[in-house]
């Protein structure tokens, strides 16, 4: 019975996994992704604009390619408590984060680069990247973060999220086995409920700031 053959990888790419792997700081697979979305496989670097176009709600958001302006986090400080957006700036002020941040990623560039389809809806999704985390009630921790981006790639697969969802537990397994329970429960509460909720990237969400969280959670099934 013969089996498939893998692809060669470019050498800058397997270089760039084994620094990866080596490196504890959660931005690691940064430089990863980045490297993967130059010199990856076409035929991979294809499968994840296809899986991505054919996500829920991704014909929705190409007919009007909506992006938000920036939050007005004085705006959004001034709601009740209990609201997204409140909450929102709660979580990004606890957290010491810039809003503007995943705003600019050089990530956004790359998948243009790819098409004006996969580039809107990945820019589209790293403004959501944060509120993802108030929407889930997933933390900051390095755990919460693989919690966030194995709910995001259950609900639309792109190549940066599903690299650190796939890299950090070959990682734990090479050096701190003792681990794995721990990043495969992170990764499989992310992804039962990025299978179990209703698509939310195709939600305009900066038009429910003054709604409670808990009811936008439950009408959501994100609860």
């Amino acid at each position: 019975m013969s089996h498939p053959t893998s692809p060669d990888l470019d050498p800058e790419l397997i270089s760039g996994l084994l620094e990866s792997l080596a490196s504890w700081d959660p931005r690691a697979s940064v430089p990863l992704a980045h490297t993967f979305m130059r010199v990856g496989d076409e035929e991979a670097l294809k499968a994840f604009d296809d899986m991505a176009l054919a996500s829920p709600g991704a014909k929705e958001m190409l007919k009007d390619r909506y992006l938000s302006p920036t939050p007005d986090l004085m705006y959004l400080a001034g709601l009740a408590d209990g609201t997204l957006g409140k909450e929102f700036e709660r979580y990004l002020t606890l957290n010491g984060l810039d809003v503007t941040l995943l705003r600019e990623s050089a990530f956004i560039e790359a998948h243009h680069k790819r098409g004006d389809d996969v580039g809107h809806l990945a820019e589209r999704g790293f403004q959501l990247h944060d509120l993802f985390h108030v929407l889930t009630g997933y933390d900051t921790t390095p755990l919460g973060e693989v919690r966030v981006v194995s709910f995001t790639v259950a609900q639309a697969p792109a190549p940066y999220p599903a690299m650190i969802m796939a890299s950090r537990p070959l990682q734990i397994l090479l050096y701190r086995p003792q681990l794995l329970p721990f990043i495969m429960d992170a990764i499989t509460d992310g992804w039962v409920l990025g299978r179990k909720a209703k698509p939310l990237l195709a939600v305009h969400w900066e038009k429910h700031w003054e709604q409670p969280l808990a009811e936008l959670r439950k009408a959501y099934d994100l609860v």
